[in-house]
């Protein structure tokens, strides 16, 4: 094989990898930590913290297995909703790279088990997860 084909080759395997590992960071899903505290109307408040990582996030939807949800506040600019098993918030802008959000839940429940799904502004973003 000639010196240029070598060449070829490497630099084809090298862009191919580069390639790769920019749709990995690309397709990164945001981060999330959660607390759980009691209140003394045997309600939980439980603070949902996510944390946007490679992708701009505008809506993130949690699903409550226990449909144990009661309330629901959102930070400004982001609108919540929910129907005691399912929650919902949108933001018209975007939750961008390493900033944070936080939103507060209440819950008849102190088992939270919510799985997650972020989505970007027009499709969803790495794949669902559970807190």
């Amino acid at each position: 094989m000639s010196a240029l084909k070598k060449r070829v080759i490497v630099v084809s395997a090298a862009l191919l990898l580069m390639a790769i590992a920019g749709q990995a960071v690309m397709a990164a899903a945001p981060r999330f930590t959660k607390s759980v505290t009691p209140m003394q109307d045997g309600v939980f408040m439980v603070r949902v913290r996510m944390t946007a990582s490679g992708n701009d996030v505008y809506a993130l939807r949690l699903i409550d297995p226990e449909a144990a949800i009661v309330d629901v506040f959102a930070p400004r600019g982001w609108i919540t909703v929910t129907d005691g098993e399912e929650f919902l918030a949108r933001s018209g802008n975007a939750l961008k790279d390493g900033k944070t959000v936080e939103f507060v839940i209440y819950s008849t429940s102190d088992k939270v088990a919510y799985t997650w799904t972020a989505f970007g502004k027009l499709k969803q973003i790495g794949k669902p997860g559970t807190l």
